[in-house]
């Protein structure tokens, strides 16, 4: 993973651009508001989001999104609500994948066990794991 402690400071603005961006296929120009709404609209079955309000979203002009728009936007480009609140670390490929590792029970049980393990525990489980 290449989260880091510069990505905890961002603000709802960039990572709604972080959103479009990670949403636009490669090589092309990133998504308009309006495809990004679209998207949004047939995810959710609602047009929950206008253009207008994405873009003021998008730029910080607006910074204070209802709870419902929040929860289509999300919905919508396939994230959790976490993603967009202050102090996360990661980008949003990692918040995807460690959303559906975590719904594994198996992995949430582990990692709630490494949460625990002191520094040199956790290099030898990861020198364990670079082995297999």
């Amino acid at each position: 993973m290449s989260g880091t402690g510069d990505r905890a400071g961002r603000t709802l603005a960039q990572k709604l651009e972080d959103l479009r961006r990670a949403a636009t296929p490669p090589g092309q120009r990133p998504l308009s508001d309006a495809a990004v709404v679209r998207a949004i609209a047939r995810a959710t079955g609602e047009a929950s989001v206008d253009e207008n309000t994405l873009y003021r979203l998008r730029t910080g002009r607006s910074t204070n999104p209802s709870m419902k728009v929040m929860w289509s936007i999300c919905q919508g480009l396939g994230i959790t609500p976490g993603f967009l609140f202050p102090g996360v670390r990661w980008d949003v490929q990692e918040h995807r994948e460690l959303t559906a590792a975590l719904e594994r029970d198996e992995v949430r049980r582990l990692c709630l066990r490494l949460a625990h393990m002191d520094s040199d525990r956790l290099a030898e489980v990861d020198r364990l794991l670079d082995a297999s």
